[in-house]
């Protein structure tokens, strides 16, 4: 199984035959499906739109991992309409064989000093089990990324026990965990046995230590311990995918020459074949 994959999110503007055909030049086992007309996909297309995209994909031996929503619940009155966003990506999840619905939780909130409301638990354990019993129904899985107030095992561990629901899990985007201070050994010994799903990705602090998040870089170039984060997970059984998430579209520091799909999608593939060379996924070129 080629267990590397990537989110299109810096594909916007490319038609899904170019985003499929790079996967397979480069080497990729999967593709993370970002929801919305500029990727090539909506949860508005047609039925005929809908099998003409899952043809494409799988005719370069590409599977959708998931579909990348950017349906965000805050226990509020903004999530009634977040959530019928939600019910129309579920049906398209489901039309394109992907495993499960990426959701976020909280509010993105970059700066220390900037007050974020508070969420209100018991609606949002409420709103999950509705979105997942909703999910179910259609054969697919509630991904959480762990970001914003739930970016940590500690909120999260809680929050997936408390909703209760066998088919809700866990999308592990490494960075977000270690921009809160929590270890990456502390993050899968919480988090391990629901994580479905990886983002990888490289960064280091910003000096401004009231910045939340950090500085992206180029895989290998930052301080998040990949290797390490790796060997936690395999030794806890994770056997889903690597996905490469380059966030272009959100960060000023990657938006910069050298910094193009074609560029750094490749870079991905290399990086993880000459490190992880003993790793037991097959990677194709």
């Amino acid at each position: 199984m080629n267990r590397l994959a990537f989110s299109t999110l810096p594909c916007e503007g490319w038609t899904l035959d170019e985003m499929a055909a790079l996967a397979k030049e480069c080497g990729y086992g999967g593709m993370e499906l970002r929801e919305g007309s500029s990727w090539g996909i909506s949860a508005l297309m047609t039925h005929e739109e809908r099998k003409s995209a899952l043809r494409k994909i799988e005719e370069n031996g590409i599977l959708i991992t998931n579909i990348g929503s950017g349906v965000c619940f805050t226990g509020g009155e903004g999530d009634e309409a977040e959530f019928e966003q939600f019910r129309r990506v579920v049906l398209l999840a489901r039309d394109l064989k992907a495993g499960g619905v990426r959701i976020f939780l909280g509010y993105f909130n970059t700066r220390r000093d900037h007050p974020a409301p508070d969420i209100p638990y018991s609606a949002i354990v409420a709103r999950i089990r509705t979105a997942c019993d909703f999910a179910a129904s259609h054969g697919v899985q509630v991904w959480i990324e762990t970001h914003n107030e739930f970016a940590t095992g500690r909120s999260l561990r809680k929050l997936l026990d408390d909703a209760g629901k066998p088919n809700c899990a866990v999308i592990y985007d490494i960075i977000h965990p270690l921009e809160e201070g929590e270890t990456p050994a502390e993050t899968v010994a919480l988090l391990g046995s629901r994580c479905v799903h990886v983002h990888i990705k490289d960064g280091i602090p910003f000096e401004d230590p009231l910045e939340r998040s950090w500085k992206y870089t180029k895989v290998g170039e930052g301080r998040v311990p990949i290797g390490a984060i790796i060997d936690l997970l395999e030794q806890a059984g994770y056997a889903g995918y690597y996905s490469f998430e380059w966030e272009t579209k959100w960060r000023k520091e990657l938006q910069v020459p050298g910094a193009a799909p074609a560029v750094v999608l490749p870079h991905y593939v290399a990086f993880m074949r000459d490190n992880f060379r003993s790793r037991e996924w097959r990677i194709s070129k």
